[in-house]
């Protein structure tokens, strides 16, 4: 395999943007890695570079704070562009924990992804199927809202968490039931069910239920001027917009567009909507084979059981830019963050498809995973 190294501070510097800064907590140095790998499958120990070994790897060295932009193809760190969001020269840029990707709202180039795919996926020779790629977008509480299966159904399944949706003091919980129906006889995907219910302090109000929410969209292949549905809880009014007239509307609080659920406050609107996965702790236990077997019927007392005093200290958030990656190529068990064992199938800047993993970080703290050690390979397919 093929080694890039990063060239002393001049790259790391020439790396550096001055736009944004990580986020959390002050940063808490940790010991320098040993050189084992730390990620991690179910619990057990895996070494990830014994998977990771064809294709090329590349050590990246992420400040506390600003921007690292790297480019697959040649595989490389780049200098910072003057403008990322009009630049084809880089395809994925680390800032603290968070990577985002040259595609979407992010930039002008065909970037995108899809995972996490078993780690073992690496050592394909061809792109795995995937039932869509991810460019970046806004997306906040309702980003992994589902669980996936991966071949040969490919399907989506509700995780069934509650999350409540805040609208100045006024507060909903909210839960997604299913993702699938049927149109003209035809079984159908985006096709959302879910309930919520307003939180006072004397009580919850009424469920409510609504049923075959529109995120179709055209889908996969539909573009930006196709509408979708949003919804607003407080009159139960479902309005079809397309990407941009949704962003100047003040008629919704959810958005619900193939499989992205987002909420009209941050990057996603002007109504200043901000939401709670009061279940996101959960995650890390919920492999599709536990998630599958929820229905609508068995999570109910979870729905149930939340109040407005479920929410309290809880942090809302508006929707931010995200990538295919999230917080899901994170591994949080330890003190600090550790890469999860898997794969991502990317698209760069110009289309091509590439495998990529993460074997380890080196000295990682709470802000930043220090020196990421990243692998990738070319794809066709």
């Amino acid at each position: 395999m093929k080694t890039i190294s990063a060239k002393a501070s001049v790259l790391v510097l020439a790396a550096l943007s001055a736009a944004g800064s990580a986020a959390c907590s002050d940063s808490a140095a940790a010991k320098p890695d040993a050189g084992e790998p730390t990620v991690t499958d179910g619990g057990k120990p895996v070494d990830a570079e014994a998977t990771f070994t064809s294709g090329e790897e590349i050590a990246i060295p992420v400040p506390e704070k600003g921007r690292v932009f790297v480019k697959l193809s040649p595989l490389s760190i780049v200098a910072a562009p003057t403008d990322p969001k009009a630049s084809n020269e880089w395809d994925i840029a680390f800032e603290g924990y968070d990577i985002t990707t040259n595609g979407g709202v992010s930039g002008q180039g065909k970037a995108a992804g899809f995972g996490p795919l078993d780690g073992i996926a690496y050592v394909a020779d061809s792109a795995p199927t995937v039932p869509f790629l991810t460019a970046d977008k806004a997306a906040g509480a309702f980003l992994d809202w589902y669980a996936y299966e991966g071949a040969p159904s490919h399907a989506l399944f509700s995780r069934y968490h509650v999350v409540g949706v805040k609208d100045g003091e006024r507060l909903w919980k909210v839960q997604l039931l299913s993702y699938y129906g049927e149109r003209d006889g035809a079984p159908i995907s985006a096709l959302y069910n879910l309930r919520y219910a307003e939180l006072t302090a004397s009580g919850a109000g009424p469920t409510q239920e609504v049923k075959a929410l529109d995120g179709t969209a055209g889908g996969a292949g539909g573009g930006v001027d196709q509408v979708n549905e949003l919804l607003d809880l407080d009159k139960g009014a479902r309005t079809k917009l397309t990407p941009e007239g949704a962003l100047a509307s003040s008629l919704w609080h959810l958005s619900f567009r193939r499989q992205n659920v987002g909420v009209n406050g941050g990057l996603g609107g002007t109504r200043g909507i901000a939401a709670c996965d009061l279940d996101e702790t959960l995650r890390k236990d919920e492999t599709v084979d536990v998630v599958r077997t929820r229905t609508a019927e068995s999570e109910r007392a979870r729905f149930d059981a939340v109040t407005r005093a479920s929410f309290e200290g809880k942090a809302f958030r508006a929707d931010r830019v995200v990538s295919a990656f999230g917080e899901l190529w994170l591994d949080r068990a330890g003190a600090v963050p550790a890469p999860a064992y898997a794969t991502w199938l990317v698209v760069d800047a110009s289309g091509q498809k590439y495998l990529v993993g993460f074997s380890k970080f080196v000295s990682a703290t709470t802000t930043s995973p220090g020196t990421v050690v990243m692998h990738r390979k070319p794809v066709p397919g």
